[in-house]
């Protein structure tokens, strides 16, 4: 055998070295990470392009300095010098690795988190030191931000796990299953140290113990193990899990698995000891035609193909769609160019797609021609679906964000907002809310009305850590006050501190007018009931001085004197009776002759007397609607309504002015009606003036009884009350519109009704109304009981009288002859006069009975006194003429006439039907 000149030897080794050089160069100039060669005394021998660009510093103006006083900040620079720097003792060979994570400071002075690792080389004593330096920032704030959302996203990659203090599992998300292997059903209730091998059970108990301490733990870098038995490298980072009082119960984790970034970090860490077929990446080289040369194990095992199957041949990663790009990207690292991070689509051989970041960089020969490339692929397919599942969430948590009908905000503990939505924007009258931000310095100064309100706030967030439903009044950017709602809870960092405050915020400015509105009305009721109790009562004492008068007059000749002073006792009786029925009729209580009528037709007939009564300084117009729809109201109460509100409208014009007259159709909701109203239609009274108006205190107050704002002597304030008993009374509804200077509308709403109205006129019989039949009179009222019997003995009848129930039935049962009527009060101590009337209209059947109230037929219904359609009610105060007329009525079984209770008779052509009332 022939011996190989040393020569020829020699050549393949010098050949041999510098291919192994020019792959170490290639790694060297394409890697990602910074790479720096120093000698015993730390000073630069290497710098690679990775290190350029990150420390922002031509490579030669790096080598020969000093590597710790140019890439780390000058509080570390010692201790990390007597660290990484450490030599080994022994002889021979003698390799030594450092690695932690740290902060680095670029030329221009900027600090960045980054993770260091030194490897020191020791040949013979020889030394040299090996730096990789990797700018972890991204990494650190796509870790922050997968820690905040995890809580919230669902599907998150990341083991999300909550456990009590004994260890036991509480909660394990999607991402824990997928992490670990085991279902939710198969790990709830476990301890967690079943994830944990035996020599990292110390982990546990340290987590364990910080967390009870109150202490949290983040990147906290320990090892499981998943349901198939392969081990886990994870970052964890725990939290307190509080109750409703404030005490911890527990723990929760987020487990982030790191098992693929260990592996490329120790790839990386051991591309220039190891060979490229050790490295965990995938990497693979091809020749200026595109054929493999080489496949490393990675390669093998992240797509599935042997080397010596793809050895020689087309690169089979690459499919048919991607080729075009492929062959670009081919051509650009032909042409000299180093690529860094390029994100591809790369096919597995079971067809699957994987997401791959690729470094690549040209080879060179000894001639420095490019002989070929060199491709590092780092599969990134989780790390794009991480990302798609967080913008998807961030997309859903955006839009519920932006589209929320409620302020939503975030606010520093100085009042600065940070964000907001467009909805606390228009809210605070802002046209977007970056206008909001920029105009908002200090929210809480600025927008409370009451600066105490702002103090009580801050007191209950510094308590509490949060406020409910905490109502205060802000203002508007148009300086508007408006009432809000507000729910706010204080956002802590990981060291306990206050980070921000997130907040929402109601607008129910609507619902406290409506509360103010309630209230409003629930005092009018109760005057309501106050004045129709004084009412009642005042009327008997006006029917005792009526009906005495009644009879004084009866036994006075014409011709005497003093007959005028006894009917101007009478008509000084009657307008005291329509005082009380102002009253009344403010507390719903007077009685009502219900008819279909057409309001335009109504207000026609009284256009002339209004005009009179304005005068000539103030003009009228009527503008009656078109096709107006009929109601069903007491004619003689509307018409009072009219006169009340143009007589109001006249005193609010003292130089003349003009008051407008409306009618028309409308369609509202039902009063009374519930959050969800039944609209109803209605027809509408407008009364308008062009007055001084009336402003908000007085608006308040309009309707209550005695309330005016006239001089003394000049309005008793029972107008506006009467007109809103009345339209209350009849189902209907009262608005007002008014400001100062402005002139005063109001709108009454009537139910309008489909039946039309009839014209009915009734011609009053002549007749006595004498009779000779016997009457039971019961009667509280000493006064009145006394005129009634002296009344209808004079009349012709046999009279009994009694004061209550029980006296009543005791005469009754002395009395040896017929009783042919009760004439009974309705309201009565001990004994109503409905129960009186059922008793006694059992014990005598073939009598009648005759009521007598000063309360509506709805209110006897209402308390138990109504309901027997052949009793026919009085009201009270009423003249003797009138009482003589309805006995016999009632006596007769058939009404006489129609005829009102002063004793003229009733004519009206709004009547749909001639009707027999209950009322009368």
């Amino acid at each position: 055998m022939r011996a190989v000149p040393a020569t020829s030897r020699i050549r393949r080794l010098e050949q041999t070295l510098k291919e192994s050089e020019a792959r170490r160069l290639a790694v060297l100039e394409s890697a990602i990470d910074c790479f720096i060669g120093t000698d015993a005394q730390g000073r630069i021998t290497d710098f690679n392009p990775a290190a350029e660009r990150t420390f922002r510093i031509a490579r030669k103006k790096a080598i020969r300095r000093d590597m710790v006083d140019l890439v780390f900040p000058s509080d570390l620079r010692e201790d990390h010098r007597r660290e990484l720097f450490a030599q080994p003792a022994g002889d021979g060979f003698d390799v030594l690795g450092t690695r932690l994570e740290t902060r680095a400071v670029r030329a221009d002075g900027a600090e960045f988190p980054a993770e260091v690792t030194v490897t020191c080389f020791a040949i013979q004593r020889d030394v040299a030191f090996h730096v990789a330096i990797r700018d972890v920032t991204a990494r650190k704030k796509a870790e922050e931000t997968l820690v905040r959302l995890a809580a919230i996203v669902e599907s998150s990659q990341d083991a999300i796990i909550g456990f009590d203090f004994e260890g036991c599992i509480t909660s394990w998300n999607r991402g824990a299953e997928h992490m670990s292997g085991y279902t939710a059903a198969e790990a709830m209730g476990k301890s967690v140290l079943f994830l944990m091998p035996e020599d990292r059970v110390f982990d546990y108990t340290r987590c364990i113990a910080d967390l009870k301490a109150g202490r949290s733990l983040a990147n906290f870098e320990t090892v499981w193990t998943s349901k198939s038995g392969t081990c886990l490298d994870v970052s964890l980072t725990t939290s307190s899990i509080l109750d409703g009082n404030g005490e911890r119960i527990g723990g929760s984790v987020i487990a982030h698995d790191i098992t693929a970034r260990k592996l490329v970090e120790d790839a990386l860490r051991k591309a220039n000891q190891t060979s490229m077929y050790g490295s965990p990446i995938p990497i693979v080289a091809a020749d200026t035609r595109g054929n493999v040369t080489v496949w490393n194990g990675a390669a093998e095992r992240a797509f599935g193909w042997s080397e010596s199957e793809v050895r020689g041949k087309p690169n089979p990663i690459i499919s048919v769609e991607d080729q075009d790009s492929a062959a670009h990207l081919h051509a650009r690292m032909l042409a000299g160019e180093t690529l860094t991070g390029i994100e591809v689509r790369r096919k597995r051989r079971d067809g699957a797609v994987l997401h791959i970041s690729l470094s690549g960089a040209p080879l060179w020969d000894e001639n420095g021609r490019v002989r070929g490339m060199i491709g590092f692929l780092t599969d990134i397919t989780e790390t794009k679906r991480a990302e798609q599942a967080l913008r998807e969430a961030e997309e859903q948590f955006r839009g519920i964000f932006e589209n929320s009908v409620s302020g939503i905000y975030q606010a520093t503990e100085d009042g600065r907002f940070i964000s907001a939505n467009p909805a606390l924007a228009r809210m605070l009258g802002f046209d977007s809310p970056q206008e909001l931000i920029a105009a908002c310095s200090d929210r809480y100064v600025v927008e409370y009305v009451e600066p105490g309100r702002r103090r009580e706030w801050l007191a209950l967030m510094k308590r509490d850590g949060h406020v409910r439903s905490f109502q205060s009044q802000i203002r508007r950017r148009d300086g508007a006050s408006m009432w809000v709602s507000e729910n706010t809870h204080a956002v802590h960092d990981e060291k306990g501190t206050v980070a921000c405050y997130e907040g929402t915020v109601e607008d129910i400015t609507r619902n406290r007018e409506l509360e103010d509105q309630l209230r409003q009305m629930q005092k009018i009721e109760a005057i309501g009931r106050l004045a129709g109790g004084v009412a009642h009562d005042f009327n008997n004492i006006l029917m005792a001085i009526s009906s005495y008068a009644e009879l004084l007059s009866l036994k006075l000749r014409e011709a005497e004197g003093t007959r005028r002073y006894v009917d101007e006792i009478v008509r000084a009786t009657d307008r005291g009776s329509s005082l009380t029925q102002g009253l009344l009729a403010f507390s719903r209580k007077q009685v009502l002759s219900p008819q279909v009528v057409d309001l335009n037709a109504l207000v026609q007939d009284q256009i002339g007397m209004l005009e009179r009564l304005l005068g000539e300084a103030v003009a009228l117009r009527f503008r009656p609607g078109k096709d107006l729809g009929c109601t069903r109201v007491d004619p003689g109460q509307v018409q009072q309504v009219v006169m009340n509100l143009v007589i109001n409208a006249r005193d609010a014009m003292a130089s003349g002015g003009e008051v407008l007259i409306e009618t028309a159709n409308a369609r509202l909701a039902a009063s009374g009606s519930a959050t969800a109203p039944e609209m109803q239609d209605y027809v509408m009274l407008t009364v308008t003036d062009t007055g001084c108006g009336i402003d908000a205190a007085v608006k308040s107050h309009i309707f209550e009884p005695f309330f005016t704002t006239k001089e003394s002597g000049k309005g008793t304030g029972l107008g506006l009350a009467t007109v809103f008993g009345i339209v209350k009374q009849s189902n209907g509804q009262v608005d007002l519109e008014s400001e100062p200077g402005k002139g005063t509308s109001f709108k009454v709403y009537l139910p309008r009704v489909e039946d039309q109205p009839m014209e009915v006129r009734t011609e009053l019989p002549a007749g006595a109304v004498a009779g000779h039949e016997t009457i039971i009179v019961v009667e509280d009222q000493s006064a009145i009981l006394d005129s009634a019997q002296e009344y209808l003995v004079e009349s012709g009848y046999t009279v009994l009288k009694a004061r209550n129930g029980l006296e009543a039935l005791e005469v009754a049962a002395q009395h040896k002859g017929t009783i042919h009527l009760l004439l009974t009060d309705v309201i009565m101590p001990r004994m109503s006069g409905k129960e009186l009337s059922e008793i006694f209209v059992g014990l005598y059947p073939g009598a009648r009975v005759l009521l007598m109230s000063g309360y509506t037929s709805t209110f006897l219904e209402d308390n138990g006194h109504g309901g027997n359609q052949k009793h026919l009610v009085l009201r009270k105060p009423f003249r003797l003429e009138v009482l003589g007329r309805r006995v016999r009525e009632a006596l007769d079984g058939e009404p006489l006439e129609k005829i009102s209770d002063n004793g003229v008779p009733a004519v009206s052509r709004y009547d749909r039907r001639a009707r027999r009332e209950q009322t009368v």
